[in-house]
């Protein structure tokens, strides 16, 4: 573990709150993980971690150590996964990490078991879920799997079947919670509901949350139930026994909405804000209910009970920068509230540390506030290098103005006129003689002019463009002499796929990965430069590829690449919803505008075309009255 270093401090108030929080990543990286610790149920304390991230071609399962926080194996998949949960192969009676097993609910509609000791799946279970899987927990040798239509499925894992399935008509569900007798499972959309499992009844209801709840949890031996949704600042305690009520047991306020929540076995409370700071309860979620006080003791206020411990991270670079924290536990030996575990950094190097919120009297601490060195640019090389690095650094030469020496400036004024006249005598005998001059030169081998000029448009025909030879040459100086303004007119040849291509690949080596982390810093600073930076470095992974993967540590240094693409493609669903309601809108108003037009056309046309009666009635002639009726039949004979 992480040797810690506390700092505690009294409150300085709602001033000194708000400046140890602003940070700008802290919404992002507060964003809610689909994770799950191994703690409780492959070992008695957390050990691994499982995360799982987005990657090129799907989702990507990755097992963390706890202690070092260091990778132990990956998966790799295809499909989306969306929940995860620790068991172990049945009939297994120790606790060896051979017999551990991770749960993987898949969008499809399958469960697959995965073995980080073999790191390949082991069995998937399938046939019983059409909508995906959103939630999954081991119980013994059963799992419990629940789809977002409601649907609980209980497995039988060694024979890979489904024993049980109970439809709850819970539309949209999105949490599940299963009793330690794997008897009653309480199931959580929008509202809160329990359910027997054996008689397929359910038991009791609540009202829930205005938002998808995102975590249930038990609490006081399973009296009670804790409850935290998307959006929401409040945490709940319910009331779990048979008389319960409709109405929470007791509210738990933050300052920002709740992106992860524990339960001691104590009854503390661990809440996770979007703010990246840790709120903490003292025995709050009891067996028993007190209309005046809780058993901590915790101040009230119109909408709930504030925190008894409030835990921030700040800088020590800069204190006014809050680092946020990503996740906390509490310690799953003993009591659980002697320690606390908290993630912070990233999710692509996540950091652990264990630290204690209990004082002297065995109250929380009000407020306690961790110095700590912020993690490091992993695009750019660590101070730690290794031995190809500093290779990679040895051949790269840095500039110098060591040579440089000061004039006297009225003597270089006086030589600058002389050099001018002489200048201006050359310039005239060259352009008697037909010779460019420099300031036609310079015209001629502009980088980066806009192709719609027709003068430039004829200068790129006649070749008189930088070719990527040339560029070659100048991107390499603006490397070596760190020349932003060099550097960008290099990057402006970006609608050039062919000068791109042939720039990077005569590019040497040793300035590869220079230019990719100035590649990377641009787009960090100012993602709108997509469109002009991603050529470039598409090419460079491209065409370098062998290169950077003979790099250690490169991983770590384009990790933070990783994280901004990652980033991008998290919008792009919500981006491709919104285009495809503006998409309706749309067609729905040119089909409206293609009615109006219609219409009024037929009408003009109605209008230009000759009147014509719509019917016609004469008056008939007397002899035409007459009829058969008025002529005598014939007398018989």
């Amino acid at each position: 573990m992480v040797k810690k270093t506390v700092h505690r401090r009294k409150s300085q108030g709602a001033h000194g709150t708000k400046k140890a929080t602003k940070t700008s990543i802290a919404a992002a990286e507060a964003e809610r993980w689909t994770c799950a610790f191994d703690g409780g149920a492959t070992s008695d304390a957390d050990s691994s971690l499982a995360l799982v991230r987005s990657g090129i071609n799907g989702h990507r399962l990755r097992i963390i150590d706890v202690h070092t926080g260091t990778q132990r194996s990956e998966h790799a998949g295809a499909a989306k996964i969306c929940s995860v949960a620790w068991g172990r192969q049945p009939g297994a009676a120790d606790k060896g990490s051979a017999h551990v097993l991770v749960a993987m609910g898949l969008q499809s509609g399958n469960v697959q078991l995965y073995s980080p000791a073999r790191n390949a799946v082991v069995k998937t279970l399938e046939g019983a879920h059409v909508d995906a899987v959103v939630a999954v927990e081991f119980r013994g040798d059963a799992l419990f799997s629940l789809d977002s239509n409601g649907v609980v499925v209980q497995w039988d894992v060694a024979s890979g079947t489904a024993q049980r399935e109970m439809k709850t008509g819970l539309s949209g569900a999105c949490a599940l919670l299963v009793a330690a007798d794997a008897q009653r499972v309480a199931v959580a959309s929008h509202r809160i509901e329990l359910w027997d499992v054996s008689r397929a009844v359910r038991l009791h209801s609540w009202p829930g949350h205005t938002a998808p709840v995102h975590t249930l949890l038990w609490a006081a031996d399973e009296a009670a139930l804790v409850s935290a949704a998307d959006t929401d600042r409040h945490v709940h305690v319910w009331d779990a026994t048979p008389d319960a009520e409709a109405r929470p047991r007791a509210v738990l306020t933050t300052d920002s909405p709740v992106s992860s929540v524990d339960v001691a076995a104590s009854g503390s409370v661990l809440a996770v804000g979007e703010d990246g700071v840790l709120y903490a309860w003292h025995q709050i979620a009891v067996a028993q209910r007190s209309t005046d006080s809780t058993a901590s003791g915790a101040r009230r206020n119109a909408i709930g009970y504030t925190a008894d411990g409030v835990v921030r991270v700040v800088s020590t670079a800069t204190p006014t920068q809050s680092l946020p924290i990503l996740r906390a536990r509490f310690s799953r030996v003993g009591s659980g509230e002697d320690s606390v575990l908290i993630v912070r950094g990233g999710a692509v190097k996540p950091l652990f540390e264990t630290l204690s919120l209990a004082g002297p009297d065995g109250q929380f601490e009000r407020e306690l506030v961790l110095n700590r060195e912020p993690q490091g640019n992993l695009l750019l090389t660590s101070s730690r290098q290794t031995d190809a690095e500093q290779q990679l650094a040895a051949q790269l030469q840095v500039y110098s103005e060591k040579g440089a020496s000061v004039t006297d400036p009225v003597a270089e004024g006086v030589r600058a006129s002389q050099r001018a006249g002489n200048d201006d005598a050359d310039e005239s005998a060259r352009a008697a003689q037909g010779v460019p001059t420099l300031a036609d030169r310079i015209k001629q081998l502009s980088v980066g002019a806009d192709t719609t000029d027709p003068a430039n448009g004829a200068a790129l025909a006649a070749g008189l463009r930088l070719t990527a030879g040339t560029l070659v040459r100048v991107l390499v100086q603006s490397l070596h002499t760190a020349d932003p303004e060099m550097l960008e007119t290099v990057l402006s040849n970006a609608s050039r796929p062919n000068i791109v291509r042939d720039t990077v690949l005569g590019l040497p080596t040793a300035y590869v990965l220079p230019f990719l982390q100035q590649l990377f810093e641009r787009f960090h600073a100012t993602p709108a430069r997509a469109t002009q930076l991603l050529p470039w470095i598409r090419c460079t992974l491209a065409l370098h590829a062998a290169y950077l993967t003979s790099i250690p540590s490169l991983v770590p240094q384009l990790a933070g690449f990783y994280q901004g693409i990652e980033a991008r493609l998290e919008t792009h669903g919500r981006l491709l919803r919104l285009s495809g309601r503006l998409e309706l809108a749309n067609t729905q108003i040119r089909a409206r505008c293609l009615y109006e037009k219609d219409h009024e056309r037929q009408a003009r046309a109605a209008m230009s075309l000759p009147m014509k009666p719509a019917a016609v009635y004469r008056e008939a002639d007397d002899s035409d009255d007459a009829g058969p009726a008025d002529t005598e039949p014939p007398t018989p004979v």
